[in-house]
This record gives structure tokens, sequence and C-alpha cells, in this order.
């Protein structure tokens, strides 16, 4: 069976090419149209969509509305971390995400949908391997096994009370400038702390954050702020090197209850 495609106009109308019976299963295309380098890589898309049975959707990124940014936006980052990997661009990494946080519109972004709920994109960044839309239809919301570093990582974004009550969530994946850091939150008072995740944290991880905090003053304007290294162990004398610089040390441990 023929999957369609369904062509999403600059002004919201829809043109539906060859109808076939619904299947729940949809992706969502979204690329610059007056980019010529992209036009084979979206009928590659398109030919794809249709051999697996997705209604494909297609924005051009060049008339997204405010509100239709928000919406794709928001829809990459409810896809579960374990899924969508690192999306945000850094590091040399051009992904959906925007070093600024928003909507990447100079790659083409394919985002998988069963029913109204988002399961994958791509590109992305899943434990250090590049995933393009080249194989996006292999297996699409497949989940990659997390390693200590995006556990914990994945625990704090959910629980950032755990190192401060007044913490939220205010980004991750975080461009620095110098860098990319892990998590960033926020305080009641507006103060932020930037963490970084380490498996086993040594003194080159001190050093990178001292360097990430010193970015992240400059990008933001800011004068003060927080920083922190969440490890499971520590490789060296990092305790006595973050007192000196500064920086908050965590471990995590398992405290038992009863």
């Amino acid at each position: 069976m023929l999957g369609s495609v369904k062509l999403i106009t600059p002004l919201g109308r829809e043109r539906v090419v060859e109808p076939v019976k619904k299947t729940g299963l949809r992706a969502l295309l979204l690329y610059s149209s007056s980019e010529p380098n992209f036009q084979q890589l979206v009928e590659q898309t398109r030919g794809k969509a249709s051999e697996n049975n997705y209604t494909l959707e297609e924005y051009d990124a060049r008339n997204l509305s405010s509100s239709d940014e928000e919406r794709f936006l928001n829809d990459i980052r409810t896809i579960p971390p374990q899924v969508r990997g690192q999306v945000k661009s850094g590091g040399g990494r051009t992904l959906p995400i925007s070093n600024s946080g928003r909507l990447n519109r100079s790659i083409p972004i394919l985002i998988f949908y069963d029913g109204p709920k988002p399961v994958d994109v791509y590109p992305k960044d899943l434990k250090g391997i590049r995933h393009d839309l080249s194989s996006a239809f292999k297996n699409p919301g497949a989940t990659g096994d997390l390693s200590v570093e995006d556990c914990i990582a994945t625990i704090l974004s959910s629980r950032p009370q755990l190192l401060d009550p007044e913490f939220q969530l205010a980004d991750a994946e975080f461009g620095t400038g110098s860098g990319v850091v892990d998590l960033v939150f926020k305080d009641s008072g507006g103060l932020y702390m930037l963490v970084e995740v380490k498996e086993t944290a040594d003194q080159e991880t001190v050093g990178q954050v001292l360097k990430q905090s010193n970015g992240m003053k400059s990008k933001l304007g800011l004068t003060s702020m927080r920083k922190a290294i969440v490890a499971l162990r520590t490789s060296g004398n990092v305790p006595d090197a973050c007192k000196a610089a500064g920086v908050e040390l965590y471990l995590v441990e398992a405290k038992r209850q009863a």
C-alpha cells in the first residue's frame, strides 16, 4: 500500500497527493524550498515515506509562523531523550535546535508522529553517532540505551529540586560559546547554575566547567552564577580542585531507606 504526501502551503492550505487509507503514522518535513541543495533529499524523503506507509506533511521553513515554530520546538523536546539524543546545535554539530534555542531553519528537519504524539526527530546525535534523514525511516522511535550520564541528566531534568529546592530547569545542551553544557538551572531569584554531568569527573572536567561558565557569563551578560559538576565518581584530587575553583561537586549515591 502506498502512502500519501500532504503539502502544507504557506497559506496553510493542504494539497494531498494520492490519498490512501490512514495508518496513524505520519512524518513532518521542515525545509527551505529556496534551497536547491535540499530538493534531492526532499524527493528521497517523499519516496521513503510512501514506501513505509507514512503520511508526509511538508512545511516551508521560510514561512513558519511563530506559533508553528513553538509547536515544533515543543514536539522535539517532548520526544524522550533516549530516542532523540542530542538535538541542540553546538560543538560543530548542526542539529534541529539552534544555539539560541530556536528552530534551525538552515537544515531539513524530519519529525515522526504516532497519531498526535511526536516519537522521533532527525537529524540527531545519539550517543555520539549522528543520524541523518537518510536513515530516518529504518526504525523511527526506537530507543537507544541510555548512558550513565544520560540517566543522571534525565533525573536532574525532571527533579531539579534534588540540587536546590528553588531550582527550575532553564535549558539543556546549552551552547555557552565555549562549549555545550549539559543542564542550566535557575532559582527564584534569577541566579543561574550550569551543571556538567560526568560518569567520572577529573581535573579536566573542572577546567571545562570554568571555561563554560565564562562563556555563559559573556553570552548572557551575567556578573555572577553558580557552576557545578554532578558525577558518579571522581578521579584524582577533584574535590580540592572544585573548592579552589568555586565549583560545586555532587556525587550520585544510593541512600538506604529500610
